[in-house]
């Protein structure tokens, strides 16, 4: 597959559906999107529906979603155009989405400035080797270590559409990982952005 990262100038112009080879990413600052919401998560929800509406052809307000068992979003079809696999993630002060015409995705963003409590969720959410790999490591090493699993694993659950209700101890999830291709996309300093889709073949 082939990451294509594209920006509102797109948005405006005659945005096309992904190719079945490829995953659109928009990667923003929250102060472009527009002025209208006072929050990251209304404008970041505003920017998602702006694109659907250019996907579709249809006028935003129309459009209507259902949500799967863990209540990932997902766009109801009218027959009038294809379904289109969607994410969203937002950290700090931007913004990151992921859309594909073929293939589950999942996206998101980490501002590695902000606290946690690395090991504690590591033993939790990472697959056992990197949590323990994680714990080996020197202090000033953790952090940056940490975000980029966290963002490689968020983005994986986000496509699954469990989100942090599932955790890698599981072996059912750790083999559905092995369908699917994660990839780190570049992103402002301080931010680690990663994206997931299931592979092709697999379907």
């Amino acid at each position: 597959m082939k990451i294509k990262q594209l920006n509102l100038q797109d948005v405006e112009d005659c945005l096309r559906l992904p190719e079945n080879d490829e995953v659109h990413i928009f990667l923003l600052p929250a102060h472009t999107i527009d002025n209208l919401h006072k929050s990251i998560h209304e404008a970041s929800h505003a920017l998602l529906l702006q694109i659907l509406a250019a996907y579709t052809g249809k006028p935003a307000e129309s459009l209507a979603f259902t949500r799967g068992a863990h209540g990932k979003p997902a766009l109801i079809t009218d027959g009038t155009f294809p379904s289109i696999e969607f994410s969203l993630s937002h950290s700090g002060t931007y913004v990151a989405l992921a859309f594909s015409a073929y293939v589950p995705v999942g996206i998101d963003i980490e501002d590695t400035s902000r606290n946690a409590m690395f090991e504690r969720v590591a033993s939790h959410v990472f697959l056992p080797q990197e949590a323990a790999a994680l714990s080996l490591l020197p202090e000033e090493e953790k952090r940056s270590c940490f975000f980029r699993l966290w963002t490689r694993t968020e983005s994986f659950l986000k496509g699954i559409g469990t989100g942090l209700s599932v955790s890698f101890s599981d072996e059912k999830i750790q083999k559905e990982y092995s369908f699917w291709t994660v990839e780190e996309v570049p992103a402002p300093a301080g931010y680690i952005c990663c994206v997931s889709y299931r592979q092709r073949g697999s379907l």
